[in-house]
């Protein structure tokens, strides 16, 4: 496996470990999703052919975090399901804009 491949798993290890800790620790729904979109945007951008991937690793990192410790199961599948949606958007916002960047840059040379 190459060196990008695992540093792009580590970086959504610290996301997805962040992401859970930051839901045990505030009710700020808005902020969620906005490091959601962010962390799968800058993974999107960084490996786009795993752009699904990064979706379903961060995005339910949160809501697993309460249902590791038990503390608000009402809607998790739900919940569940939203955040994966939003890392998806996420992720492939950053594949377009990468796939744009590298268009642009052919069309300049």
């Amino acid at each position: 496996m190459k060196a990008a491949t695992l540093a792009c798993y580590g970086f959504c290890l610290a996301a997805g470990v962040f992401l859970g800790r930051f839901e045990l620790h505030t009710d700020d729904t808005g902020v969620e999703v906005f490091f959601i979109l962010l962390a799968t945007f800058i993974l999107g951008c960084w490996h786009p052919r795993r752009a699904w991937q990064w979706a379903l690793l961060v995005g339910p990192c949160a809501p697993l975090a309460d249902l590791i410790l038990k503390r608000s199961q009402h809607g998790l599948p739900s919940i569940a399901a939203a955040v994966i949606v939003i890392g998806l958007i996420g992720s492939y916002a950053g594949v377009l804009l990468r796939r744009g960047i590298a268009v642009s840059a052919n069309h300049a040379s």
